[in-house]
């Protein structure tokens, strides 16, 4: 797929990235458009979809979310019942992302809880019925690299 972006949609777009509350003036003095130019681009973004949103970002250790894992799970298809139990489960605020992958397992699921048997319990959940999944979690030690939020447009400066 090409890239949906004009130049300035996309200059547009890595201001917001670095700082998503970036006045439209101060994005309109960089791009070279009037403040209501920028405005109405940023309106035509978030309507085609290309921005999804504006959030803030915390620090997980700063409201008690000190442990990071990611489980792998796999099992049969999900009954009715099952699958309802697991969308229950997604709205979770320990659970952050879940992807449908190739390869043996059929779900990683990224979490964050406050502590190992917080994560235990929330493990079991999805080993337990009417979920029934086999699961494997890595706990991650140190985070180097986390990027929030989405993609970053162009290449960055070493």
């Amino acid at each position: 797929m090409s890239d949906p972006l004009d130049p300035l949609d996309r200059k547009i777009v890595e201001i917001l990235l670095r700082d998503g509350r970036t006045p439209a003036a101060q994005i309109a003095e960089e791009v070279g458009l009037s403040r209501p130019a920028v405005s109405d681009r940023i309106e035509k973004l978030e309507r085609s979809g290309v921005i999804r949103g504006t959030t803030v970002v915390l620090e997980p250790e700063a409201i008690g979310r000190n442990v990071t894992a990611f489980i792998s799970a796999r099992g049969a298809a999900l009954s009715p019942k099952g699958r309802e139990a697991f969308r229950a489960l997604m709205h979770s605020d320990e659970v952050r992302e879940v992807h449908t992958v190739a390869g043996d397992d059929c779900y990683l699921i990224k979490v964050r809880t406050s502590s190992i048997g917080s994560l235990n319990e929330l493990v079991s959940k999805f080993s337990e019925a009417p979920i029934s999944l086999a699961t494997r979690t890595t706990i991650v030690m140190e985070t180097h690299c986390e990027k929030v939020g989405g993609i970053a447009l162009g290449e960055q400066k070493a």
